[in-house]
């Protein structure tokens, strides 16, 4: 009987060799859903940016454009429908810009000039507004 008390049992003396199969799911469960979280962080900045980008290039269109309108002669400055417009802010009929200006007269003397650039995936568009003071002795002054 000594002999049989000096033997390991069996089932405690086994060392351990290995990972368990619950263990092992429990870590692909893990890594899967670190993957996923990435993939999608990674899908959200590249959307974010390419809507960060779109507003730039609508607000660049906006800028040019007022400019322009500006320099024209202040009395005959008037409100512009829809035009569809690239990025370049050039009239082209496949553009994914959309442009309107909308003038009203405040005084006498004075326009109010709203352009609005509506881009992809807008949640609002850009607005941009301007005064034009319309001096008396330019063509078409009363």
């Amino acid at each position: 009987m000594a002999m049989k008390m000096n033997q390991p049992n069996s089932r405690t003396a086994r060392p351990r060799q290995g990972f368990t199969l619950v263990s092992m799911i429990v870590a692909i469960v893990l890594l899967t859903v670190g993957i996923m979280a990435l993939a999608n962080a990674n899908t959200n900045t590249i959307k974010y940016q390419a809507m960060a980008q779109n507003r730039t290039n609508a607000v660049a269109i906006a800028r040019a454009y007022l400019e322009e309108v500006r320099s024209r002669d202040p009395w005959t400055i008037v409100s512009e429908s829809v035009e569809r417009v690239g990025p370049d802010g050039i009239a082209d009929s496949n553009g994914g810009f959309l442009r309107s200006m909308e003038v009203n007269e405040q005084r006498n003397n004075l326009l109010r000039l709203e352009l609005t650039v509506d881009f992809p995936r807008a949640e609002q568009p850009v607005r941009l507004t301007t005064y034009q003071y319309r001096g008396s002795g330019l063509s078409g002054a009363p």
